[in-house]
């Protein structure tokens, strides 16, 4: 099927999707954010959300669809239902630019412009900040000048080779990937892709 899906008036800047509930979700640069939901194939507007406030930085569902978090560049956070319902709302003090769920769907990691990722649990509560060997590159400008270009953790639906590999990976402009065992691994491994400036991440 091709169906344009007209709804947003402003330039899309962020969409994800979730494969489960085959759902669609879309914000435009106003911050609108529109769920599309496939009925009698055709695709329609399920639920709109403004927050009239700030742009939406990143989207992300859980591996097994059931929730979303969605994060604004002023450190707001929404996380909801996939039935529509909001969960719990929280503002951060915090600028945001992502976020990720681990895979068992109990924590949450939210990126911050600043280059910190930070642990939270899945009902909002701070957790821990991560620690980051793999901002440092050793060159003369120091870590503070490397941004996060992007973090994702393997929720493992195509299985493990190895259950004790690491799942959790963190992208820098500098090239370099750090990937680790959970929020918890004291010995992570880094990568340097040699490719700077360095865009995502995926696994």
């Amino acid at each position: 099927m091709n169906q344009t899906l007209d709804g947003h008036h402003g330039k899309v800047v962020c969409v994800t999707w979730n494969a489960l509930y085959r759902k669609l979700t879309t914000s435009d640069e106003s911050g609108l954010i529109i769920v599309w939901m496939l009925h009698k194939n055709m695709w329609f507007e399920e639920m709109i959300n403004n927050r009239n406030k700030s742009v939406v930085k990143d989207m992300k569902w859980t591996a097994d669809g059931s929730k979303i978090c969605i994060v604004y560049a002023d450190g707001a956070v929404i996380v909801g239902s996939v039935d529509g319902n909001r969960l719990w709302g929280k503002e951060l003090e915090m600028q945001l630019i992502f976020v990720e769920w681990s895979p068992d769907c109990r924590y949450i990691l939210f990126v911050t412009q600043e280059a910190q990722v930070w642990a939270y649990d899945a009902m909002g509560n701070k957790i821990k900040r991560l620690n980051l060997p793999g901002k440092d590159d050793g060159e003369s400008e120091g870590k503070d000048s490397v941004e996060i270009v992007g973090i994702n953790w393997y929720d493992g639906a195509e299985g493990h080779v190895d259950v004790t590999a690491p799942t959790l990976a963190i992208a820098f402009s500098n090239g370099r990937v750090q990937i680790t065992r959970g929020t918890e691994d004291p010995d992570p491994v880094i990568i340097d892709t040699k490719l700077s400036p360095l865009c995502q991440c995926k696994w």
